[in-house]
């Protein structure tokens, strides 16, 4: 729940600026308040209030700066090969349909990765590392691509949840990768349940202010359960004996 109350607190770009706009209006406040009584304790007030106006614009401009900043070509990649690996399948994607679908040629993969399995294994960690990132501050509204999740946005956790079960039936069947996968997918459970009932709990709240629940995202939380489970099993069974 670090997420949260990292959102509890205001902690997005949006909450900074608006942050930053009181402190500024507080700063001018005190610097009138300066004038008026010409006192060091004033002008003092009013420096600390200014040095902490100056802090927060940095922090929220670094956000923004970052949110505008686009994909690199390997990020790129990595988000389209999340969600055709999630629709297809390993067997059913080919390194030009990634290519092709991220705008580049398919000597542009592997300028990044040697070979499909790399960029399979490679999409499987960047969609941890991006649960990981969200931190479930916004209200759950369309799903972002599988490979990424903006802030504002739910992941799509059901594509999470299938890109997860085909890395486990991966690992079955191409035994030189069994531990990366096992290591990729004991860390994946955990972050797509905490994922999975952030968006429940989020909903569920919602339902409280409509007249039905949104039974779109009922079915994707019993979807997310159901391969949770199908996970935990076909885990265990690429097990180190």
């Amino acid at each position: 729940m670090a997420g949260r109350a990292r959102n509890d607190r205001g902690d997005s770009g949006e909450q900074q600026l608006r942050d930053a706009a009181q402190a500024l209006a507080d700063a001018a406040g005190q610097l009138g308040q300066s004038f008026l009584s010409a006192s060091s304790s004033a002008e003092s007030g009013v420096t600390k209030g200014l040095l902490a106006a100056a802090e927060a614009l940095a922090q929220a401009s670094a956000w923004v700066e970052q949110r505008a900043k686009p994909l690199s070509t390997r990020e790129q990649l990595l988000v389209q090969a999340a969600r055709l690996f999630a629709e297809r399948g390993f067997a059913g994607v080919s390194l030009v349909d990634i290519a092709q679908a991220a705008g580049f040629t398919k000597g542009a993969v592997y300028t990044h990765f040697g070979s499909k399995e790399q960029v399979f294994l490679a999409s499987v960690r960047s969609v941890i590392d991006r649960l990981h990132a969200w931190d479930g501050a916004a209200e759950p509204g369309e799903g972002a691509p599988v490979g990424s999740a903006p802030a504002g946005t739910t992941p799509d956790l059901g594509g999470i949840a299938t890109l997860g079960v085909e890395a486990l039936l991966f690992g079955r069947r191409v035994p030189e990768h069994r531990a990366e996968v096992r290591t990729l997918i004991a860390e994946l459970i955990p972050a797509l349940a905490h994922a999975s009932e952030q968006a429940a709990t989020e909903a569920q709240a919602e339902s409280g202010v409509q007249a039905e629940p949104n039974e779109e995202r009922v079915l994707a939380h019993e979807e997310v359960a159901f391969a949770l489970q199908a996970m935990r099993a076909l885990l265990a069974g690429i097990a180190e004996p």
